[in-house]
């Protein structure tokens, strides 16, 4: 199986390049025309074949070979081609190069040297590419991808502008001097915490956070970090696209800037008392020269999605799924076909021998199905108004809810005990008189768990009623 990206390179060309590549090959030593050429082939995603323009398209030509060879992920080559092209530049031509700038507000910088850092970089991730096994992937419009990652529902979930538009008033928005809400937010499984996306009138953005409070409203949103807050560098401007884990701590998102080998790519964060941490790119093959966009996990089903633009289909985005590991295990350098690997070339490429993933897919289509009909049932806990809970997201009251997670816990260790108790006493039956004492003291443990069970449940009806 061929991975979605095989798409871009079997497209047909544009009439534009078309013409391009047939005035190049009328006047094979007009530089200009093969540099034209071998633009117009890059543009179209025809990376090994511009190169054989830019290379009679003069010095300038290199520059253009090492940026294809980049997206070929031949770095090594890139390198050659980069070298050559820095040593014999012109003034004008550096002067132009020196233009050249990645991020809302940061300053100009040289073209060829930023190009240069991105293939050290490339380099550098390419001796670490991830080891995992990639189960399917498919091409999704890039404005509503987060509808095709089925993640279950104790994962949380991927919420649009228009949900987050209902949390956030516009007098926070005004407050905080945000011009619009990115999409999607991330919203944890109780559906009481909420990770947004604020964009910036000149197109830089920041991470913000909102939390329920127990009458049901929702806090002023906390800002979280920007690019600079979190990276410490002025040296990118977009922080967007997250996912938390379940522990709460774990923290995915995409952003631009030096650290990226592509326009966004995605990094990992944790949280300690004092904020989030200096992020580190999660690299291959889940980064690329071009957007890579989301990272999320389902740990109830052992799922894994990422979102990626590297597949150059027009106004689509590609969904990858696949097994994350406990531990990361990489291939080793020398590992043959290891581009392929990095750039996904092959789904099948990945896959465990005699490895069967219909199982997996079923627990996939089962959590989208769950989305889908409606939440199951965790627990019956009858109110006094008549409606009967299910899930802690039927609550409407955030008290409610934490006072029904303790409740839940408490009659867990209940359970626990009764059984434990029930156990003990048949072994008393049958002869066993040494464990008068711990039946005793059983007893007395599980008539205070009950106790305190209906001491819970009359505050869980309070918060939630009353």
């Amino acid at each position: 199986m061929l991975s979605a990206g095989t798409l871009f390179a079997q497209q047909s060309l544009p009439a534009e390049v078309t013409a391009a590549v047939e005035a190049a090959k009328k006047a094979p030593r007009n530089q200009a025309l093969n540099r034209a050429a071998g633009d117009a082939l890059k543009g179209a995603g025809r990376y090994a074949e511009s190169i054989s323009y830019y290379m009679k398209g003069g010095n300038a030509g290199n520059l253009g070979a090492a940026e294809a060879s980049y997206y070929l992920y031949d770095f090594d080559g890139a390198r050659t081609y980069i070298d050559k092209y820095i040593d014999k530049r012109t003034d004008a031509e550096a002067d132009r190069d020196r233009n050249y700038t990645y991020g809302i507000g940061t300053e100009p910088v040289d073209w060829a040297e930023y190009l240069s850092a991105r293939i050290d970089l490339g380099r550098s991730m390419l001796d670490r590419v991830e080891k995992i096994q990639i189960i399917d992937s498919i091409n999704v419009p890039a404005e509503e991808f987060f509808e095709f990652v089925k993640i279950a529902r104790s994962a949380g979930s991927l919420q649009s502008g228009d949900v987050t538009s209902r949390i956030v008033t516009v007098d926070d928005l005004d407050r905080l001097a945000i011009d619009d809400i990115g999409s999607p937010a991330y919203l944890t499984e109780s559906g009481d915490d909420m990770i947004w996306v604020g964009l910036n009138a000149d197109g830089s953005s920041s991470m913000y956070e909102s939390s329920r409070l127990a009458d049901d409203s929702w806090d002023s949103p906390r800002r979280l970090f920007d690019y600079k807050g979190i990276f410490g560098s002025d040296n990118g401007s977009v922080v967007s696209y997250p996912f938390l884990m379940a522990d709460g701590t774990t923290l995915y998102f995409a952003a631009d800037g030096e650290e990226s080998l592509g326009n966004l790519d995605i990094f990992i964060s944790r949280r300690d008392e004092d904020g989030f941490l200096q992020p580190s790119n999660i690299g291959m093959p889940y980064n690329s020269p071009y957007n890579d966009y989301l990272y999320a996990i389902d740990e109830q089903n052992g799922v894994g999605w990422w979102v990626t633009d590297r597949n150059g289909v027009p106004d689509m985005v590609t969904v990858y799924t696949f097994i994350p590991q406990e531990l990361r295990n990489n291939y080793a350098s020398d590992t043959p076909g290891l581009i392929g690997y990095a750039k996904v070339s092959s789904i099948a490429d990945t896959w465990a021998e005699g490895a069967d993933y219909a199982e997996v897919k079923k627990r996939i289509e089962k959590a989208a199905e769950s989305r889908r009909t409606g939440p199951s049932r965790e627990f019956d806990f009858a109110l006094p108004d008549g409606r009967v809970m299910h899930r802690l997201s039927d609550f409407r009251s955030a008290m409610a809810r934490n006072l029904m997670k303790n409740y839940l816990k408490e009659r867990e260790y209940a359970d626990k005990a009764a059984s434990t108790l029930e156990d003990m006493r048949r072994r008393y039956a049958a002869g066993d008189t040494s464990l008068a004492k711990e039946i005793l003291g059983a007893e007395k443990s599980l008539e205070t768990s009950r106790r305190n069970l209906l001491d819970l449940s009359n505050q869980v009806v309070s918060a939630e009623v009353m």
